[in-house]
């Protein structure tokens, strides 16, 4: 993951057969490609090129909540931060920023494994800006944060590759399969109740042209969430996914765009 042209699909291009699509601008990944990596000793993970994140994700702003519902099914994160300063950027700067929209959307994910990895090395004034970047970085360390290293590598000349690929390798092995589901504090799956009756049930409205999510659980989970507070907002659409909503939306046939409505709230929905 990392800021838009932060060097995730050329990476990928290189430490996988992948072929993403690559250019100088912003948002050329919209939707995450993936790749296998495969080691000389055998060992082998499969890597996802995500899109970039901006700065208001987690409250839907650029490609927002696709991009998030994305990290919440890696097992170790590469935290790719442009060391080259070519766009007037600060790589702290720009580590924080994407950090503070990971916490907004769930806390949890920064407890995940996570590699920050110093791209385009190659670049002149990549050395300085790493060096002020490690001494930002241990200047404001947080406990709340697992960073295993920072790996500074070259995607034009291969510089740390190998070191970054087996790094990761390692952190996979020792990463539990608990580490990539729904927060603790979220239903993983939806439950049947004592009157046999499940938590939800999905229909689609001709006459409003929207699909309909009723229940008692459901109903009952958005009454109690404020509507007006993104936070609260966050933690239901956590609450409908956990439940496996959005999964049965999905078998139904709904597709992005379409309406969903609970109660007298409706929403698009975004695959």
């Amino acid at each position: 993951m990392g800021f838009p042209s932060a060097g995730k699909s050329t990476l990928l291009s290189v430490i996988t057969s992948a072929k993403p699509k690559i250019a100088g601008y912003h948002f050329t990944t919209l939707v995450p490609n993936l790749g296998m990596v495969r080691l000389d000793d055998g060992r082998d993970f499969a890597v996802a090129d995500l899109p970039g994140l901006v700065a208001g994700a987690s409250k839907g702003v650029g490609l927002g909540f696709q991009f998030l519902r994305h990290v919440e099914r890696t097992r170790v994160i590469l935290h790719l931060v442009d060391m080259s300063g070519v766009e007037g950027r600060d790589p702290y700067a720009d580590y924080q920023a994407i950090n503070q929209e990971l916490t907004q959307y769930d806390p949890d994910i920064l407890k995940r494994p996570q590699i920050i990895v110093a791209t385009k090395m190659d670049l002149p004034d990549s050395q300085a800006n790493l060096t002020k970047f490690k001494d930002e970085l241990a200047a404001h360390k947080s406990d709340d944060q697992i960073v295993h290293d920072v790996l500074p590598i070259s995607s034009v000349t291969h510089s740390g590759l190998q070191e970054l690929v087996r790094k990761t390798a390692d952190l996979l092995a020792e990463a539990q399969p608990e580490e990539t589901v729904v927060p603790q504090d979220h239903p993983k799956t939806y439950e049947f109740d004592g009157t046999h009756e499940p938590d939800f049930k999905i229909t689609f409205d001709k006459e409003i042209e929207s699909w309909v999510i009723s229940g008692d659980k459901i109903e009952k989970l958005f009454k109690m969430t404020d509507t007006a507070h993104d936070q609260s907002m966050l933690r239901f659409a956590r609450q409908m996914r956990g439940m496996g909503i959005d999964d049965a939306l999905r078998k139904a046939g709904a597709k992005d765009g379409d309406t969903v409505t609970i109660l007298d709230y409706s929403f698009t929905y975004v695959e």
